[in-house]
């Protein structure tokens, strides 16, 4: 049981971190996270989704 909850606090993590670092990078990435995730992102923390509302005018390098 540990060890299941773990593991769904690591990937929640995983999506927090995906969305503040690699999603900004990549258009589809990024607005996937914006149409889906970033409104219930937005009740834990605005700052969650802050990098990806930032990026939304940039290409992908």
């Amino acid at each position: 049981m540990r060890n299941l909850l773990l593991l769904l606090i690591l990937i929640a993590g995983g999506f927090v971190l995906t969305a503040m670092y690699i999603a900004p990078k990549q258009p589809e990435l990024r607005g996937w996270y914006e149409t889906n995730a970033c409104p219930h992102l937005d009740r834990i923390s605005p700052k969650i989704c802050e990098p990806i509302r930032s990026a939304r005018g940039s290409d992908a390098i």
